[in-house]
């Protein structure tokens, strides 16, 4: 199994024909796609205090005085708001399945997933054993925290 993490193109933002031309790409790429594949989709409420304790942990180790005293303002207003708030974060990920007698080797996988890059989206295939942890521990939990 090879797992891809895909960047989504913010498609709400393009002009109708644009849109169309996305749609025709995405179909285009399904079509090559002649493996079994599954479409993921994490859909996770972001913990907004373990947010807010490691961009205060990160500014404070890397900005200046004045820098800081802008974020911190930043934060305090912002902060009471982001509680009330639901804020997810959505992350998408083709999954890719094989069987034993695949004849595909992982370059040619690679270089077919990478035909969604023509629509702008960007994928990754996720090969390190701790990213795969943090992913499935994001799958069971229902928190994330960023």
């Amino acid at each position: 199994m090879y797992i891809y993490e895909v960047e989504p193109v913010t498609f709400l933002n393009f002009s109708i024909d644009v849109q169309s031309n996305i749609l025709n790409l995405y179909s285009e790429f399904l079509r090559e796609l002649n493996f079994d594949f599954q479409i993921y989709i994490s859909n996770k409420k972001i913990n907004i205090q373990k947010y807010i304790s490691n961009l205060k942990i990160y500014i404070n180790k890397n900005g200046s005085k004045k820098y800081l005293e802008h974020v911190n303002n930043y934060i305090y207003s912002i902060g009471a708001q982001l509680e009330k708030e639901k804020i997810y974060t959505t992350k998408f990920y083709l999954v890719v399945s094989l069987k034993e007698d695949f004849s595909y080797d992982i370059n040619s996988i690679d270089n077919i997933v990478r035909g969604i890059d023509n629509i702008g989206c960007k994928t990754k295939r996720i090969v390190s054993k701790k990213k795969l942890q943090v992913l499935m521990y994001e799958t069971i939990n229902k928190e994330v925290i960023l």
